[in-house]
Formats: structure tokens, sequence, C-alpha cells
């Protein structure tokens, strides 16, 4: 890559902002944590880390006992004229901005949109391992074209009260589901590595 680009932990506000304006989705969970891809001082990506809406899915990887060592590569994007293989560059140094940041993390999930033809390509190529599919499920799509999860603020938001948000109901396909194990050392990983449920 070039010496142009950089990665760097943005404030939470900056990077929920650019996901809104520059994902598929047009949405992002509250106060999640950012990493930016910055070309010659311009934000052209940002990866976003946060809690799973689910205790469900934080609880299914090690158990509750240990599911605030859980997150979620939540938003993921970069711009399209970017060189080639910036993603992937990218991602893993976000991954480590995290590891450095959050030293209790202990496995990152991810979830691959089948609705919009993503496969997961990118967490292959940084060793995620494939974990299945989640069930079909039915989102809400908010009067400004943003995808809205069915759980809001820790809160089931059910069809009369997104009816009343003025929200319209949006089937989505199984999403291809993924997993990383991180620690700070090759020990480390596998220890947790056995400890996984799923």
């Amino acid at each position: 890559m070039t010496t142009e680009m950089k990665v760097v932990h943005i404030p939470s506000k900056q990077g929920k902002e650019y996901i809104k304006c520059n994902h598929y989705s047009g949405s992002c969970h509250n106060g999640p944590m950012c990493w930016g891809l910055y070309y010659k001082d311009s934000l052209c990506g940002v990866c976003a880390f946060a809690t799973p809406c689910s205790e469900n899915v934080r609880s299914s990887i090690f158990g509750a006992e240990h599911k605030n060592r859980v997150t979620e590569l939540h938003r993921l994007h970069t711009k399209d004229d970017m060189p080639k293989n910036t993603t992937s560059w990218f991602v893993a140094r976000a991954i480590q901005g995290l590891i450095d940041y959050r030293n209790d993390i202990r496995a990152i999930l991810s979830f691959a949109d089948s609705t919009e033809g993503h496969i997961g390509t990118i967490y292959k190529a940084l060793n995620f391992e494939y974990k299945g599919t989640s069930s079909p499920a039915w989102f809400y799509r908010d009067q400004n074209g943003c995808l809205r999860h069915p759980r809001q603020c820790g809160i089931n938001i059910s069809k009369q009260e997104a009816l009343k948000r003025g929200w319209t109901r949006e089937k989505r396909d199984s999403k291809l589901r993924y997993l990383l194990i991180v620690g700070s050392s090759k020990a480390e990983k596998r220890y947790w590595y056995k400890k996984v449920k799923i």
C-alpha cells in the first residue's frame, strides 16, 4: 500500500456519520469503536466495531460469563476508487487497533449480508472462520431509507410501534456468520478458541 495511506482511531460520532452517508444500510449502532482509512488526509473508509444487539448472539461464542469479550465488526465501507486490496489491508490494521484499544476482546463476529450479494470475501482473506448462517429476519426501513434493526436501544420494536414511526417491514435473507478469535499471543488465541461453543 502507498505510504500516503494510514489507519487511525477516530471519534465514534465521525465514524457513524461517515457510515450513515456511505454504507448501503444508512445506519450504524450508537457508540461504535471506529477506525478510519485516510488517503492524502481524506477520510476514505471506516471500520466500525460495536456490541451485537442480541444477548444470545454475544453469549453464543464463549457462554454468558464471557459475553463482554465479544464484539461485532458492525459496519465496513471503503470508497470504490481505492487501490486493489485496500479493504483487507485496512481491516487488518483496524482489528489490530481494536485489540490494542480493548485488550479484553477475544472474539470478533461479522455478518455478510446475502440480501446485498455479500459472501464474506474480505473476512475469508483475514482468516475469519465461517460459522453458518443466521435465520432470515424481518427488519424495518425508515423514512430516510435507513435499515433499522428490530431491536433499538435494548427494546424490541413491534409492528405497531414501527408503523407509528413511519417504518415499513422488510424481509432480509440469511446472513453468513464469520468469527475471528483474537489475542496478544498464539497461546492465548488457542486458549479462547477451545472455548468457542458454535
